[in-house]
């Protein structure tokens, strides 16, 4: 992992372990990779909801599990929206893995957030071009869908299906991402609707 980028991740962690402090108990925590991490909440969801982000760019499923009680725990949400896994496809980890990993991170949440109603989010379709290659790397989108229809059945959460809404001509739009992996606002704005229900 790039040097520049761990020390992004413990700053965030720094800073979130400080905010954390500051916060009401009880808010809406996002917790997860980039893509939460650049999801601007009040922007999509409005400023009257307690939305609490806890991305963290790069991150994968074995940091969110060493780190939950700082993006998670701490806070005492009343619900938590989970969005994880991909950056854990670009490191080589397997499937059993990544889903191990989530049901280790849930059986946890259950314990220690156990007021928290828990929303685990798909994981997101990429643009597969060939312009988009040196960002999405090793992630297919074949190997996202299969990780899906193995989260889906998780018990003890509400599985919310982001891929299929994301998806156009079997993969993401490049109206919709900047870079074939990350999302642009018009992204941001298809995620922001699918979750609008649950929020």
């Amino acid at each position: 992992m790039r040097p520049e980028l761990v020390l992004y991740q413990n700053h965030r962690l720094e800073k979130y372990s400080l905010d954390n402090s500051k916060e009401n108990k009880g808010g809406i925590v996002f917790a997860g990779d980039s893509l939460f991490d650049f999801f601007m909440l009040k922007k999509y969801f409005g400023r009257d909801l307690p939305l609490i982000n806890r991305g963290i760019a790069g991150i994968d499923t074995d940091f969110l599990l060493r780190h939950l009680k700082t993006l998670v725990w701490d806070l005492e949400p009343s619900k938590v929206f989970l969005l994880i896994g991909t950056n854990d496809i670009e490191l080589g980890y397997d499937t059993s893995r990544i889903f191990n990993n989530l049901v280790e991170i849930i059986s946890q949440l259950k314990i220690e957030a156990f007021q928290a109603e828990i929303y685990l989010v798909s994981l997101l379709p990429i643009n597969q071009e060939e312009t988009y290659q040196k960002t999405v790397k090793n992630r297919t989108n074949q190997i996202l869908k299969d990780i899906n229809n193995q989260i889906c059945v998780l018990s003890g959460v509400h599985y919310i299906d982001a891929f299929s809404k994301l998806l156009k001509d079997g993969q993401l739009d490049d109206d919709n991402t900047t870079d074939g992996l990350h999302l642009s606002p018009s992204g941001y704005d298809v995620l922001s609707q699918v979750l609008k229900p649950y929020i």
